[in-house]
């Protein structure tokens, strides 16, 4: 019987626009927020999405072939090969959860990986197919909110990792912004809960053996995954970094770092059963996506990017992108988006405004790509990141920094001025010292920090000198062994004084050895060459050269002519030699003067 010719025709068209939602879905993957790769057996890259070439800054094709152990830190790859082969063979491994990755430019990226091995129908292993993301930016904060809980306590509230403190018994003490939002509770509500009541009952028992095991010492995963429950009863997946907070040598409950990774795991699922399912991956990215038109007209947008902009997909499909930026954006997008569909090279990512329906700002930064849909028409489609709260801290923590700096500085003034009323011969020493000192740390090209070191030390570095009694201090002519050895532990007094505050370099230690000298005959503790503070050897020169330029109660000034004759006779032998031509080349060349 031959089929009716109405019936050919929907059935061509059927599989016509299965092919075509079949290329577009896999031109999403490749767009997709995560990347993703397949290994052979033996470690080989067989496949490579878009987002894992750009993480390690290489071209897809350079990646395809390559053994994966090749991107590894050195003297990691040889434990990995032995993991893998390990994993392959069904031996138990422990999991590694997250991994350092050598890129293209030699630069390091941490990422977190998800590995599954993939095996025929005979259950033999094929491959293995991972996900990775780019955690590096995570890490960095979850290092900074180690030094202050008040400090950065605004943009604890802020981040984009949920954060949660419990005590003993597993309730809750802390849980920030995120922490709630993930599981759909109000922030006053979850401070009335425990953690087990929002892991989901399957997963209870491991939970709480691990957390009662983490509070007694044993050895328990740091880091593992979870199923998870919501306020409204729906599932989530969650990967918690945890560990015991101990007041003295007490554990009195945990702190825990958590990712919602429900969109992950939907992710690898998808990717290994279905095509199909692509769609469904793109529609719980937590990163808007869209696809534009030729003519700026969206044709899709995910459920992120519509609630981003608090509108629906009918209010937001077929209308122009820029309608949804201010006014700033437009000229800016425009010129990226027709750029890009000419084939010109334009960044990879970069920031913008949108304008939501209630007519507030958001800032996003995009990620695009011109890709060819089934029937070869040109499309973008475009990641947008709201980092609108990333960018409020941020600011925040500049502020704090320049607030910490304002206050450091008057502390370390007034300790200047301390030494000074004590000393009142040498007023003034300290501030020509410290100038001197950074006009040749700025000559040497030394870093910013390091040149800021330097001044907050010679700023104080007589104020071990507290300890010498006036008389000494002030005598009017040449001192005896003995009062010179009191003169000489000024610097390991200053020293015990400033070593327990937390300044952000190495003050006290640059104060305890500006007196040391190249050859080793300073003092207090004999150190030589490199193993002195460069530092403190310039300290130790701009030292010098002040106390000869001026008065002193025992002798009239030498002046700055007999000072630098002092370095050259002894340049390579009290004073590095680096440092004295750094020095002569300030007073010869940049013509300093001391100010008076």
């Amino acid at each position: 019987m031959k089929p009716i010719k109405g019936q050919q025709k929907k059935g061509k068209i059927t599989r016509k626009t299965s092919l075509n939602n079949r290329g577009l879905s896999r031109k999403l993957w490749d767009q997709a927020p995560f990347a993703c790769l397949l290994l052979n057996t033996k470690g080989i890259i067989t496949s490579v999405n878009q987002t894992e070439a750009r993480l390690l800054g290489y071209k897809k094709e350079e990646l395809v072939g390559q053994p994966i152990f090749n991107f590894i830190l050195p003297e990691q790859q040889a434990e990995a090969k032995k993991k893998f082969q390990q994993k392959l063979a069904g031996k138990p491994v422990p999991r590694i959860n997250d991994r350092i990755l050598v890129r293209k430019d030699g630069s390091k990226i941490q990422l977190a990986v998800n590995d599954l091995i993939v095996r025929d129908d005979r259950g033999k292993p094929t491959g293995v197919y991972g996900t990775m993301f780019d955690i590096t930016d995570y890490k960095k904060i979850e290092a900074d909110l180690r030094t202050s809980e008040e400090r950065y306590k605004d943009l604890v509230e802020k981040a984009g990792i949920a954060i949660l403190i419990d005590d003993q018994r597993g309730n809750f003490i802390y849980a920030n912004k995120r922490y709630a939002e993930i599981f759909g509770y109000p922030a006053e509500e979850i401070k009335n809960l425990s953690i087990f009541s929002v892991v989901h009952p399957d997963d209870r028992k491991k939970v709480r053996s691990y957390h009662q095991g983490r509070l007694v010492g044993k050895k328990v995963p740091a880091r593992y995954e979870f199923k998870g429950i919501k306020k409204d009863g729906s599932i989530i997946y969650c990967e918690v970094d945890s560990a015991p907070l101990k007041e003295g040598k007490v554990a009195v409950g945990t702190r825990s770092y958590l990712w919602d990774i429900t969109t992950r795991k939907r992710t690898e699922a998808a990717t290994l059963e279905s095509e199909g399912l692509y769609r469904s991956i793109v529609e719980h990215s937590h990163d808007g996506i869209l696809l534009i038109d030729e003519n700026y007209k969206i044709i899709y947008s995910n459920n992120e990017l519509n609630h981003n902009l608090d509108y629906s997909s009918d209010e937001i499909l077929g209308h122009d992108f820029r309608d949804f930026l201010d006014e700033e954006s437009r000229p800016l997008v425009a010129d990226h988006y027709l750029r890009r569909q000419r084939g010109e090279k334009v960044p990879p990512r970069y920031e913008f405004n949108i304008v939501r329906k209630d007519g507030t700002k958001r800032r996003v930064e995009i990620s695009s790509d011109v890709i060819k849909d089934a029937a070869g028409k040109k499309r973008t489609v475009a990641q947008l990141l709201d980092i609108t709260d990333r960018k409020k801290a941020e600011e925040l923590n500049r502020e704090m920094m320049k607030n910490l700096r304002k206050a450091l500085d008057g502390t370390i003034n007034v300790i200047a001025l301390t030494v000074e009323a004590r000393d009142p011969f040498t007023s003034g020493h300290q501030r020509r010292v410290a100038d001197l000192a950074r006009a040749i740390a700025t000559e040497m090209g030394l870093p910013r920090d390091s040149i800021e070191a330097i001044r907050s030390a010679a700023i104080i570095h007589d104020l071990g000198k507290i300890h010498v009694p006036a008389d000494i201090l002030n005598k009017p002519s040449s001192l005896t062994e003995i009062e010179f050895n009191f003169i000489k532990v000024h610097p390991e007094v200053a020293y015990n004084i400033l070593k327990d505050i937390e300044f952000p370099w190495p003050v006290a230690e640059i104060i305890y050895e500006h007196h040391e000298r190249w050859n080793g005959s300073g003092y207090p503790r004999g150190l030589s060459g490199q193993n002195i503070l460069l530092e403190a050897r310039i300290l130790g020169v701009a030292d010098v050269v002040e106390a000869m330029a001026s008065h002193r109660p025992y002798r009239p000034p030498l002046g700055i002519e007999k000072a630098l004759e002092e370095l050259v006779a002894n340049s390579g032998r009290l004073y590095d030699p680096e440092v004295v031509e750094a020095c002569l080349m300030v007073f010869n060349q940049k013509h300093y003067a001391f100010k008076s």
